[in-house]
């Protein structure tokens, strides 16, 4: 059990706007104000109850008329490959994997760009600058590693990890769309997992599942999976038979 901070935290909530993931909806986050000083224990915390970040920005859906958004992590200990998975990692055994501190790199600018502008085109990111892609990918309330794989010598993914005490956090991987067959997402959550059980750590957040978005589904394919559902961590199976 993660201890709660010992002070109240300054809380504000965001002002209604389209939902990125469900048609016709409408959403809203309640923010941690950017004034308070969040270290990684603190932070720790929140992820287990249910908040996540966005570059600096740590926040939790509150939406009025809608609870799809469901906090989500994979419990290392108990995390079994399933078939697929292990096919991913075999098809990948020749892709280096290096761990590197999360800071600006040009390589990994423009894959970002070109990840950007070929998997969701016409979206907000992809046109940041350097500075806007600073501010999401190279700022952290701890500790952060970009998690990288190589394809004799050329970068074809990278994913960003936050390490906590107990855990770790998936925050956002982006990767080369010309090698489609080599599932690099599915990959990299993968190594993701692998990086966390080797330093021991006892979960890999995986940000929100929500079951009515296909692009936000894929989080189920990593098993055990536990859900945060009316402040309590429950397994994905007993959830789903509980509906």
């Amino acid at each position: 059990m993660l201890n709660k901070p010992q002070r109240s935290l300054s809380l504000y909530i965001s002002s209604p706007q389209a939902c990125d993931y469900l048609d016709n909806n409408i959403a809203q986050n309640i923010f941690i104000s950017p004034e308070e000083k969040i270290d990684s224990v603190t932070y720790e915390y929140l992820l287990s109850v249910g908040f996540r970040r966005s570059g600096e920005f740590i926040y939790r859906p509150h939406c009025k008329a809608c609870q799809a958004c469901i906090s989500c992590r994979v419990p290392l200990s108990s995390f079994s490959l399933s078939r697929s998975q292990k096919r991913v990692l075999n098809k990948n055994k020749d892709l280096e994997r290096k761990t590197v501190n999360a800071e600006f790199n040009d390589e990994h600018y423009a894959l970002y760009l070109k990840y950007q502008r070929s998997r969701h085109a016409g979206g907000v990111m992809e046109n940041f600058d350097e500075k806007a892609y600073k501010d999401f990918l190279c700022q952290s309330p701890g500790e952060s590693v970009f998690i990288e794989s190589w394809l004799n010598g050329q970068l074809v993914a990278v994913a960003l990890t936050d390490v906590f005490q107990r855990s770790m956090s998936a925050v956002y991987t982006f990767f080369d769309p010309d090698h489609p067959t080599r599932s690099l997402g599915t990959l990299s959550v993968l190594e993701q997992i692998q990086c966390a059980q080797s330093l021991n750590k006892d979960y890999l957040y995986l940000g929100y599942y929500i079951q009515a978005s296909k692009k936000m589904t894929y989080k189920a394919n990593f098993q055990p999976l536990q859900l945060f559902e009316n402040d309590n961590w429950v397994s994905y199976k007993d959830s789903l038979s509980e509906k």
